[in-house]
């Protein structure tokens, strides 16, 4: 449970930003948040979602099966999501990003597209770059 709502302290744009990274927990994992299936009976989707990470567990695990199997750009991208989410259900408010910071960092997640150089181009012929993984970052 987030620590603002235990505590019964005021909400603030900071809680929100834990609930946004709640939901794009839900989505990335296809769970809920108090799934009974998780291990731990029961345990709370983000504490799942830590003690997998600490454990040094594969991130692609927490993928939700349905998503598994779609390209290395795609899985990338889905992990880059997975650490914007874990940025924003720091257990600490003042860790956690701004909502506007949350949202440049989801866009940022975005295959930037650039034009190749050479005949190609005139063809219309993209190279896509990705960005590195910050999961790296994060989990430590």
């Amino acid at each position: 449970m987030i620590t603002e709502h235990a505590s019964m302290q005021q909400i603030t744009e900071k809680s929100d930003v834990y609930s946004f990274g709640v939901v794009l927990l839900e989505v990335l994992t296809g769970r809920h948040p108090l799934d009974p299936t998780l291990s731990g009976g029961g345990a709370h989707l983000v504490q799942w979602v830590r003690n997998h990470l600490a454990s040094k567990g594969d991130p692609c695990d927490i993928l939700d099966p349905k998503l598994r199997g779609r390209t290395d750009s795609t899985v990338h991208e889905m992990l880059q999501t997975l650490a914007v989410s874990f940025l924003c259900v720091s257990t600490r408010a003042e860790d956690r990003p701004t909502m506007k910071d949350t949202v440049a960092l989801l866009r940022e997640i975005r295959l930037v597209e650039t034009p190749t150089r050479g005949p190609d181009a005139l063809k219309g012929v993209s190279t896509v770059h990705a960005s590195p993984s910050p999961l790296k970052n994060v989990v430590s």
